[in-house]
């Protein structure tokens, strides 16, 4: 007989109840991570947005705090960022003291106006809205949103990256009350083009000195999407980056990428951005699809909407020039207790676990269960597949259901050895592979807990459980 599964996860960050999208207002102050998120706290699917707000030491563990922003008479609250103002240059708080500002998209649910606005506290838990929103107006351009503050090394102010249609578009501020805009970058002229979404932009070290990133989520024009069937434009949303540098002004595309660049290979991370505040640059993405997340089979376990575990970030030379690399950050004391895997089926004694593996040469990771179902993850000397066709339950959305959304696949970065990590919590698969360089997120909803994982070729794999 077929148990019910709570789908829940453990160390991935969900919303209370109900739904949650995109991760906002990410900032570390005070020995905390602060994660604010599009949140409607009514019922399991998206309506007007509030700000959630949740905080953690460990990046594993959250607490939940109240709701930070709610809907005001300029419309509800879309995506963002925050910032701890150190110099208190908008002067809401004092040197001893400085505010915390959050900077957010003021949707109007009838006209559909977007516009930017600022609310800032002093506790960083409870925020009191700018009497002069907005601040940055908008007569009546669609798609205009999703502002996310760095500190601009250049001008010595702050400056901010919105998305603006087919474009991002960069202002400046010494205050960040009034902000002036600097430029714009045009998605497509390599990569992906098409309406953006929660942009963000910063710089990384490399043996060749400092470079900039400039991340893009997009929504694909209908037509193209799936057009030519391939990783880059199966799906309505995703997202992109872009390495170049900035003048102060806006971003240049110097590597200018025959192909597009993503952060992540699988179906479920959009809308992914970093820590501002923080040395190192440290991502969460919302690990979900806009195509079939309303109606994902997490509702009955109280939920809809899920984070992405924390991803550090650095700029790797290639064969094929920079590429990003990541590695999760939070989860090394878990990795320090890990145990090696025999070859061939081993017992799992929980649904929630993470593997570290060697890889070198070719080999086969799976997790199955006594009712047939079961998630495949091979690694050939072209390419990398995350085949979830027959983890569990699909017939609940159509594109979910899609062999082109259940087969993710990549080609490989690094054709000698290598080390894989992957993270699996109750519904949601995290696979670093080839160092990092090649990442996949996928959403997987077994109707029992995965009982077995098997490990063949050349793969030597540790396990480790997350709880």
């Amino acid at each position: 007989m077929q148990t019910k599964n709570n789908y829940r996860p453990v160390v991935h960050f969900t919303p209370p109840a109900n739904w949650m999208n995109d991760p906002n207002g990410m900032v570390y102050a005070n020995g905390r991570y602060h994660l604010f998120y599009q949140y409607y706290p009514a019922a399991p699917y998206w309506g007007p947005m509030h700000w959630g707000h949740a905080v953690t030491r460990d990046l594993l563990h959250w607490e939940h705090l109240p709701t930070a922003l709610y809907p005001d008479e300029l419309g509800c609250i879309f995506s963002g960022s925050c910032v701890l103002d150190k110099e208190n240059l908008s002067g809401f708080g004092s040197l001893e003291n400085p505010p915390m500002i959050a900077v957010y998209t003021s949707h109007n649910t009838t006209t559909h106006l977007e516009q930017q606005s600022i609310a800032y506290s002093l506790d960083y838990e409870h925020f009191e809205k700018y009497y002069g929103n907005p601040i940055i107006a908008n007569e009546g351009q669609p798609d205009f949103r999703d502002p996310k503050v760095f500190w601009n090394p250049i001008k010595q102010c702050y400056s901010l990256v919105l998305a603006a249609g087919k474009n991002v578009e960069f202002y400046s501020s010494r205050n960040l009350k009034d902000w002036e805009k600097t430029g714009e970058f045009q998605a497509g002229i390599h990569g992906l083009g098409g309406i953006c979404e929660c942009p963000d932009c910063f710089p990384l070290q490399t043996e060749d000195g400092e470079k900039w990133v400039l991340i893009i989520s997009m929504i694909l024009p209908p037509e193209e999407t799936g057009k030519e069937n391939n990783a880059f434009d199966r799906m309505s949303h995703i997202t992109q980056y872009y390495i170049g540098s900035f003048d102060g002004n806006t971003f240049i595309d110097t590597e200018k990428s025959d192909i597009p660049l993503l952060p992540d290979f699988g179906t479920d991370n959009y809308a992914a951005v970093t820590f501002q505040n923080l040395d190192e640059k440290v991502m969460i993405g919302w690990a979900d699809n806009w195509d079939y997340a309303a109606q994902a089979p997490t509702a009955d376990s109280g939920f809809r909407g899920k984070m992405t575990l924390a991803r550090e970030m650095k700029l790797v030379k290639t064969e094929q020039g920079y590429r990003l690399s990541f590695s999760f950050k939070g989860t090394e004391a878990l990795e320090a207790v890990s145990f090696p895997l025999a070859q061939g089926d081993n017992r799992l004694h929980s649904d929630t676990f993470g593997l570290k593996a060697a890889v070198k040469g070719t080999g086969k990771i799976v997790f199955r269960n006594s009712s047939g179902e079961f998630v495949e993850i091979t690694v050939t000397e072209e390419e990398i597949t995350v085949d979830r066709r027959h983890a569990g339950q699909s017939s609940f959305q159509q594109d979910y259901e899609k062999e082109s959304y259940g087969l993710n696949r990549a080609p490989r970065q690094l054709r000698d050895s290598s080390e894989i990590e992957i993270i699996f919590d109750k519904c949601i698969l995290e696979v670093l592979a080839d160092n990092g360089l090649t990442p996949f997120t996928v959403s997987v909803f077994p109707l029992q807990p995965y009982e077995k994982i098997g490990v063949t070729g050349d793969i030597q794999a540790k396990l480790f459980y997350l709880c």
